[in-house]
């Protein structure tokens, strides 16, 4: 045959009549294959957790690195998914049992890519913020990791801010005290330099000769009422440091009780556990107290067994809040109050000092019998002008240095006062309800369409091969270009028809075991090469 009757759409249909066992049962294989690869996979569950920035308005903290919050909010994840930080949570929940003969490299390398951190917030009440999840098989360790990556990234936001606070405050004080005792070195050697003022345009030319040397009486009454005043800001200073030493003692005792008796109220799992047990305890009274059953009994030892995982379950819970290093507020007031103390401790230092040096330099009255030297005398050369000089500039840098450190200070009093920015939980970590992979009925759609298009794929090949032969009225029509008069139906004999009954059950069986092998051969490729979990992304 030289060509071959080209096929109209009724052929294909009566094609697709034809073989339609062909492509049910190809479609079948596919889909029961499919079917059990895809109640092999697992759900996976995803917790979130929603974490505002708080930045507000301080005059205070106006010199705050704050202008650098949207880059920092664009590396939270990689403060997150650090290699130290993933590992302890790794160990914690015993995470990733199924890789532990894999490097520890691809361990984190799976953790990371099970974590996400979106900064880009679509939430009306926050115009700073970003929302941390994580997925895992188990919608409990998914909300407790979640919630412990946002506990810890909280925990560094403060300790990150206390640190360099309280380190620029340690320089500042260190620097002080240095200045300090240059200025008193300075003093000791020439105590004239005391009688000197900030605010002279230059150095005053002192007296001298006879009796005039001596200081006026006014020196005198001056620096008496100077002294009087260092000793009463001396007495006030005191009186604060006492008084913050009783309110640190208090607030230590309240500290000390809340470490011995941590609070997990606000812990959803910690509630959900006090719930069983209650349930569990009711069940138990009934059984007991309603249908008189006793303590020896199947279904009350079974129940007494639940209670005490439940116990189990709740008192770690209460030693992992025991061991947490999360500052509360009673805590960041203990050390607000610290540091008020050292501050006044510091100030009661340089007044002391201050107090010594009026006492170890007083004014020298001179009589008329003899001239001595006073330390109200200035000299009048250029090398004490230039002493002078440096020792005016130093003062000036020894006040400027102490204002900054006051206001560093300040700044460190403010971390945990609402003063600072400082990240907040919004939303704590959820207990997720459903699974958010696999969606197993599209899935399962996806394997109908592939079975019943591998079906008609196949089912057009073998039609394939009938084409160029003669099978009914309308190939003998196309070839031989005549009408055909009649034609002559196929007649079988009793023999033949038992005999293809028989060849058509040999099909069926053969046919059914092909395809039972090919279904679970399927679905055993499909889990091997996991086909479905490469849809996950």
């Amino acid at each position: 045959m030289n060509s071959i009757r080209p096929r109209t759409l009724a052929d294909y249909v009566s094609s697709i009549k034809r073989r339609k066992l062909l492509i049910s049962v190809t479609t079948l294989v596919v889909v029961v294959a499919a079917a059990i690869a895809i109640k092999r996979l697992p759900n996976i569950y995803e917790s979130s957790t929603f974490i505002l920035v708080d930045v507000p308005n301080s005059e205070i903290m106006a010199d705050h690195p704050t202008n650098d919050l949207q880059h920092r909010l664009a590396t939270v994840r990689q403060q997150i998914t650090s290699r130290t930080r993933l590992q302890t949570l790794i160990d914690k929940h015993g995470l990733y049992q199924d890789m532990a003969a894999q490097p520890e490299d691809s361990v984190i390398n799976r953790m990371r890519a099970e974590i996400d951190v979106d900064v880009t917030s679509s939430r009306p009440d926050a115009t700073e913020a970003f929302t941390i999840s994580y997925r895992a098989r188990d919608p409990e360790t998914a909300q407790a990791v979640t919630h412990d990556l946002a506990g810890q990234l909280i925990e560094d936001n403060v300790q990150g801010l206390e640190s360099q606070a309280s380190g620029e405050s340690d320089l500042l004080r260190q620097r002080a005290v240095e200045l300090s005792a240059e200025l008193h070195e300075l003093e000791m050697k020439s105590p004239w330099l005391i009688n000197l003022k900030e605010d002279s345009p230059g150095v005053p030319i002192a007296q001298t000769g006879g009796s005039r040397s001596g200081p006026a009486p006014d020196v005198v009454r001056t620096q008496t009422i100077a002294v009087g005043n260092i000793k009463d800001q001396q007495y006030k200073i005191e009186q604060q440091i006492a008084d913050l030493d009783r309110r640190i003692a208090e607030q230590q005792r309240i500290v000390d009780h809340q470490k011995k008796s941590p609070v997990l109220r606000d812990n959803p799992v910690y509630g959900g556990l006090i719930a069983k047990r209650a349930e569990l305890q009711g069940q138990k009274d009934n059984l007991v107290n309603q249908q008189g059953l006793t303590d020896k009994h199947p279904r009350v030892i079974a129940i007494q067994d639940q209670i005490a995982s439940v116990n189990r379950a709740i008192a770690d819970l209460q030693r992992q809040e025991a061991g947490r290093i999360t500052q509360s507020a009673e805590e960041r007031e203990l050390a607000t109050l610290q540091s008020d103390r050292n501050k006044l401790k510091v100030e009661l230092e340089v007044t002391g000092r201050e107090l010594g040096r009026q006492s170890d330099n007083p004014p020298v009255v001179h009589h008329s019998g003899g001239a001595v030297p006073a330390a109200s005398t200035i000299p009048t050369d250029a090398g004490s002008a230039r002493l002078a000089q440096d020792y005016l500039g130093l003062k000036q840098t020894y006040k400027d240095v102490t204002a900054k450190a006051q206001n560093a200070e300040l700044k460190r009093q403010a971390i945990g006062s609402g003063k600072v920015e400082k990240f907040r939980i919004l939303d704590e970590a959820n207990l997720p309800q459903m699974p958010i992979w696999p969606n197993r009925r599209l899935f399962a759609l996806i394997a109908a369409v592939a079975g019943l298009a591998l079906g008609l794929g196949v089912a057009l090949l073998v039609e394939v091969r009938r084409f160029p032969y003669l099978h009914d009225m309308k190939d003998v029509e196309y070839y031989t270009n005549l009408p055909l008069l009649a034609a002559i139906p196929k007649t079988q004999t009793p023999g033949e028809t038992a005999r293809e009954r028989g060849r058509a059950g040999m099909k069926l069986v053969l046919g059914t075991a092909i395809a039972a092998a090919a279904t679970f051969g399927l679905a055993k490729v499909l889990m091997l090469v996991h086909l479905f979990e490469l849809l996950k992304k």
